[in-house]
């Protein structure tokens, strides 16, 4: 018989999966459902999502250990997790380190958002949650005052946010389990959580392209050279698969640095090359500083010229014209980091890569003729 579920309001379409994810995760923790869940069908009408929708998110929740497949055409069934314990015997709480290379406060909104709600989720779980502020974030080798200022003991868990391959080399040496929130491992077997820049590239470029841009620009500042040789790439294949001319040093100038300035001096140096038509920036305060110069020359947005932001930013709702940008999947995230931390989920391939959502605004247009 089909258990029947009331008062479950209809889900919004924007962060669909991570929606129905967290639905279907409450009503399995409050003890919805004894054993078998509804099939996808009569889920999906309960939720107002697709199908689709709904196997993804029973596919997420399997992947954290609440729920076990049934196999082809059956049923999900709620996974028993009790645990028998001794009476008088209370485990004691588990620690994890939260690592930043600066201040939390400082950090890129993107992932500071990851970190706070990972926070939030653990203390709910009885863990202790300590930070740590390192900077690893251009080493190129371990520190030895990373034993101490990190203050992990092997075994112990740490997650780091934008990790770097010195740090990942420490964990291993060292014997720490460490996942990493986004980043570069540099070839070391170390977990990482992240969405993939250079897929979200892919689409905004896909997206401009077909508006009949091809004077698209992406600076690439302060980014590890891994990192820049997979954008360079993602826009590379976009530009040449629509029989358009690639040129890295015009399309992705780089630099070592992330500073005003830098961004200031690299639209100065392209608008005096051949002005380009739209700008694809990784980062927020690289996207303001391009927005007060294009201002300066009295050009508009989207008119003259088209922005999107590759990342997540509160502050991008108060940006006129509304700004085409992603928005992560930010709890989605922080769960699959806490299963891994409680050995529910191991990713593939040391890597799972999240999808990020396209958020369309006002900032794009076809070229000016």
């Amino acid at each position: 018989m089909t258990a029947k579920v009331t008062n479950v309001s209809a889900i919004k379409r924007v962060g669909a999966i991570e929606a129905a994810v967290a639905a279907l995760r409450d009503m399995i923790e409050t003890g919805k459902w004894a054993d078998r869940l509804p099939g996808t069908r009569v889920l999906a009408v309960q939720l107002g999502v697709s199908q689709p929708t709904v196997q993804l998110a029973l596919l997420e929740l399997a992947e954290e250990g609440l729920l076990e497949s049934g196999g082809e055409r059956k049923a999900y069934r709620v996974k028993n997790r009790c645990v028998k314990s001794s009476p008088g015997n209370v485990p004691k709480a588990r620690r994890v380190i939260l690592l930043t290379h600066q201040a939390l406060e400082r950090t890129a909104e993107s992932g500071r958002k990851v970190l706070e709600t990972l926070h939030r989720l653990l203390m709910a779980s009885d863990w202790d949650v300590e930070y740590r502020v390192v900077d690893f974030l251009h080493a190129r080798a371990p520190h030895r005052n990373w034993d101490d200022v990190i203050g992990a003991e092997p075994g112990e868990l740490v997650v780091a946010l934008f990790g770097r391959p010195a740090l990942a080399e420490w964990a291993i040496k060292r014997g720490v389990k460490i996942i990493f929130h986004g980043g570069v491992t540099g070839g070391f077997q170390v977990p990482m959580v992240a969405v993939k820049s250079s897929h979200l590239l892919t689409e905004a470029y896909q997206r401009l392209i077909e508006l009949g841009h091809h004077r698209i620009v992406t600076p690439l500042c302060d980014r590890p050279p891994s990192y820049i040789e997979s954008m360079r790439e993602a826009v590379r294949s976009q530009l040449e698969a629509a029989g358009l001319p690639y040129s890295p040093a015009y399309h992705t100038p780089e630099s070592k640095y992330l500073r005003q300035d830098v961004s200031w001096g690299i639209m100065e140096s392209l608008f005096k090359r051949e002005r380009p038509t739209a700008l694809v920036l990784l980062d927020w305060r690289e996207l303001v500083t391009t927005f007060c110069f294009l201002s300066c020359l009295g050009l508009k947005v989207p008119k003259d010229v088209s922005l999107v932001l590759l990342n997540d930013q509160v502050d991008a709702e108060w940006f006129l014209p509304r700004l085409a940008r992603f928005k992560f999947p930010t709890y989605r995230m922080a769960r699959r980091i806490k299963a891994w931390l409680e050995g529910k989920w191991e990713p593939n391939h040391m890597r799972a890569t999240v999808p990020a959502e396209w958020v369309p605004g006002e900032s794009l247009a076809p070229p000016p003729k």
